[in-house]
């Protein structure tokens, strides 16, 4: 995956102190990170096999109030949306989402 023009945005819908906020997506582009953080973020993405993700990664359990994320990856005109269902069985999705989280948060304000 080519740095260039990586664009990651997430959004976070339910959990038990949902606020309208936070659905709100957030996003951040890795040309304008640190190269140490672009670089770690794109070792996530290639560990989490992100591009061959299902649309939808875990379970949703009924009446749970459980926390879901969407994350989509655009790339020279391409995009591919997974939306993660908390608990994240994975640790390289959980390690990805993480990332994403903190960078989109700084970037956000």
């Amino acid at each position: 995956m080519a740095r260039g023009g990586v664009r990651l945005q997430l959004s976070q819908q339910g959990g038990l102190a949902a606020f309208p906020g936070l659905a709100r997506p957030r996003s951040v582009e890795l040309d304008a990170l640190p190269a140490e953080e672009a670089r770690a973020l794109e070792d996530s993405l290639r560990a989490a096999r992100f591009l061959e993700l299902p649309p939808v990664v875990g379970a949703a359990t009924p009446g749970a109030d459980q926390r879901r994320y969407t994350l989509t990856v655009e790339e020279a005109g391409r995009s591919h949306t997974v939306q993660v269902v908390e608990p994240v069985e994975d640790s390289h999705l959980r390690e990805l989402l993480s990332r994403v989280k903190r960078a989109t948060r700084r970037r956000s304000g």
